[in-house]
């Protein structure tokens, strides 16, 4: 019986949670990817200044 609960609850988990965690770390990579390019880019164009 606690086998076809834990195979619910995992199933749940697989079908619900997973989509939307995924979609959250997919935006967030992309963020992160964009700040890291634009802090370099700006460091770049400082050191050229100097």
């Amino acid at each position: 019986m606690e086998n076809k609960i834990i195979d619910k609850f995992l199933k749940f988990i697989e079908m619900d949670v997973s989509p939307t965690i995924k979609k959250d770390f997919t935006w967030l990579r992309k963020t992160l990817t964009k700040d890291l390019e634009k802090l370099t880019k700006t460091k770049k164009q400082s050191k050229k200044k100097k």
